[in-house]
């Protein structure tokens, strides 16, 4: 299922990433200096970790700098509703395509807080609501297995994920990141390290991150049954460089590698086979991921600007894959701007994709995201932003609705509403 292989762990492997909702930056002009999980955006620094005897405590954090302070709060409430159908679903003809209906409500939460001069923490914690999706079986019976017609009414999930910068001097910033996420069937860690480093009074950045994550989770089987635990693990690292080109262009490219192993698919999928049945998915227990991006954001003169985005992606079980993203923002009052985008994207199945598998032990898949498709997203959002005096210094509000429509029958409606408060 397209949403749920992306709510259940960061090592979803659709090589068409899920429409996200915008960040917090509606210009793109500021580099964050915490990389998005989603992308391919942490690489292993080069040479050893940094010994902390470079670092003791006393330079990090003296006693007039313990507390922290609070600089922003945000919320962002995002309803998902899909509809279509793929062959590994078996809600429907035994030989498919079954429906692959989905509902998700997530919620998130964001807190920005500064610790001294040097330090910058990020606590992000989004909660997803999702229905008709996750397996919720209960193993005594075979009747009683729900996820092979019918998935559970309702699974809630959450993730707390911390990150946290350390500012070593006015061009040189180390960060790391840990993260949790939870649900009935799955449990997830991930924990990464990150450096950057600017040049030219910042005009140039360079940036490397890594980032390893572990999944545990039930195994079930075709019929909904659990058999015991199965786990798989990513290994993520990246190196990216920006550069302002001129003091309206900014420009950025990213490559990066993820490795995976373990158990790279979801137990319950099925395959129709050529005899009339339903197989289980038969996989590599490995898979490497390349993905090369490049970005670029133009201020234009009437008080607009443009994002240009390209995702070149391959990996070794056949897909390649290309997408492209244009969004552009316009301000139409102090207090008030408008945005558009449209996204394209096409990709190559897997070598060993089929809707009509046939049971002699070969590699096989019929999940739709593994499919050969094109996907394209049209979407727009109007944002406000109030300044203020006093402690509160500005509320943000944002309405943003996005279409999601591939050439294997799946559809998407997202609609997202954001407050935020800066201090």
């Amino acid at each position: 299922m397209a949403v749920t292989a992306c709510l259940l762990s960061p090592l979803a492997f659709a090589a068409d990433p899920a429409p996200r909702a915008a960040g917090p930056d509606p210009l793109g002009l500021q580099p964050s200096p915490y990389p998005d999980p989603s992308s391919s955006a942490y690489a292993t620094p080069p040479g050893p970790p940094p010994s902390l005897a470079l670092y003791p405590p006393s330079t990090i954090l003296d006693a007039s700098s313990l507390a922290l302070r609070v600089q922003s709060i945000s919320t962002r409430l995002t309803a998902f509703d899909q509809f279509g159908h793929g062959y590994q679903s078996q809600a429907g003809p035994v030989l498919g395509p079954g429906s692959e209906r989905v509902t998700v409500l997530e919620g998130q939460t964001e807190v920005i807080a500064t610790q001294g001069e040097r330090l910058t923490h990020r606590l992000w914690i989004p909660v997803d609501v999702v229905t008709a999706a996750s397996p919720d079986a209960i193993d005594n019976t075979r009747a009683s297995a729900d996820v092979v017609s019918g998935a559970s009414r309702k699974v809630i999930s959450g993730t707390l994920d911390w990150s946290v910068a350390y500012k070593v001097d006015a061009a040189t910033e180390l960060a790391m990141r840990n993260a949790l996420h939870l649900e009935e069937p799955l449990r997830s860690w991930s924990s990464g390290l990150a450096a950057r480093r600017s040049f030219a009074d910042e005009n140039t950045v360079l940036s490397a991150n890594v980032i390893e994550s572990f999944d545990w989770f039930d195994h079930f089987d075709i019929t909904g049954h659990r058999h015991g635990h199965s786990n798989r693990s990513g290994t993520t690292g990246s190196i990216g460089l920006t550069q302002v080109l001129t003091p309206t262009t900014l420009a950025n490219i990213n490559y990066g590698v993820t490795v995976l192993a373990g158990t790279l698919g979801n137990t319950w999928n099925s395959v129709p086979l050529a005899s009339g049945t339903r197989g289980s998915e038969i996989l590599p227990e490995e898979r490497v991921r390349h993905a090369l991006v490049g970005r670029a954001s133009q201020f234009l003169p009437w008080n607009g600007a443009l994002h240009a985005y390209y995702r070149f992606y391959a990996d070794d079980w056949g897909i390649v894959a290309h997408s492209i993203e244009g969004e552009l923002m316009q301000r139409l009052s102090p207090f008030l701007y408008v945005g558009a985008l449209y996204r394209f994207h096409t990709q190559t199945g897997a070598t060993f994709f089929t809707t009509r598998g046939v049971d002699n032990g070969d590699l096989r898949i019929a999940d739709s995201d593994l499919a050969p498709l094109e996907s394209q997203t049209v979407g727009g959002k109007i944002v406000t932003d109030f300044p203020l005096a006093g402690d509160l210094r500005a509320l943000h509000f944002e309405l943003g609705y996005e279409r999601y429509v591939r050439t294997n029958d799946l559809r998407m409606n997202i609609v997202t509403w954001a407050t935020g408060f800066r201090f």
